[in-house]
C-alpha cells in the first residue's frame, strides 16, 4: 500500500542513501519524527541514539550499524535510534572524528612507550589505508581503532546526555500539541469553539 509505484534500481537506492533527493534537511526532520514516534522510553531512544553516534568514532566504515546495534544489545537501548546515531558520523564529520581518534590513540601508545608515526599520511586512498594496515598496522590502523575505542567510550556518556534532553523535551512538545489539538477538535464538536 505504502510502495513506490516503480521501485527503485540498486544505483538509484545508493543515490538516495548518499544524496536524498528531498534534501538533507527534510532527511533530517523526518529521521526526528520516526525517532519521537517510537513507543520506547527516553532513556532507551537516547541510549540507542548514543550507541550510533558514538560509534562512529571508529574507522572501520562498513561494520558502524553492526557494532551500533552490538553496543546497543548490550545497553538493552532501541535499535532504529542507533540507526539514526550512526547518522552523526558522515562525510563532513569523519575526517574531525578519525583525525581525534588516531591522535588520541597515538598518544595511548606513546604513554605506554610503543613508538607510532606521528601524522597521518597526505591524500590517503583506501588502498594505501589498507597496504598500511596490513604491512605495518602498528603506524596506521592500530592507533586509529584504539583512539575510536577510547572515544567511542568517552563520548557515549555525553552523547547520551544530550540526546536524553532533547528526547524527553521534543515528546513533551510533542504531548501538549496533541492536547493541544485534541482540546479544539473537542471545542469545535461541542460547539464552545467561538
Amino acid at each position: 500500500m505504502f510502495q513506490r509505484k516503480s521501485p527503485l534500481t540498486f544505483l538509484q537506492s545508493m543515490r538516495e542513501t548518499v544524496w536524498p533527493s528531498m534534501g538533507w534537511i527534510r532527511t533530517a526532520k523526518y529521521m526526528l519524527h520516526r525517532v519521537l514516534r517510537l513507543s520506547d522510553s527516553p532513556y532507551r531512544i537516547a541510549g540507542g541514539m548514543a550507541a550510533g553516534a558514538s560509534i562512529s568514532f571508529t574507522p572501520i566504515i562498513g561494520t558502524h550499524i553492526v557494532q551500533a546495534f552490538i553496543l546497543s544489545f548490550c545497553l538493552r537501548a532501541n535499535y532504529f535510534a542507533s540507526l539514526v546515531g550512526t547518522i552523526i558520523g558522515n562525510p563532513w564529520t569523519f575526517p574531525f572524528m578519525w583525525w581525534l581518534s588516531y591522535h588520541l590513540g597515538v598518544a595511548t601508545f606513546s604513554l605506554f612507550g610503543l613508538h607510532v608515526a606521528l601524522d597521518m599520511p597526505e591524500g590517503l586512498t583506501v588502498m594505501e589505508s589498507v597496504n598500511m594496515a596490513l604491512h605495518n598496522p602498528m603506524d596506521l590502523f592500530l592507533p586509529w581503532l584504539v583512539g575510536g575505542y577510547m572515544l567511542a567510550a568517552l563520548t557515549w556518556p555525553v552523547f547520551f546526555v544530550v540526546f536524553l534532553f532533547l528526547v524527553r523535551h521534543l515528546k513533551q512538545f510533542q504531548k501538549k500539541r496533541q492536547v493541544k489539538t485534541i482540546h479544539k477538535v473537542a471545542r469545535q464538536l461541542t460547539g464552545q469553539d467561538n
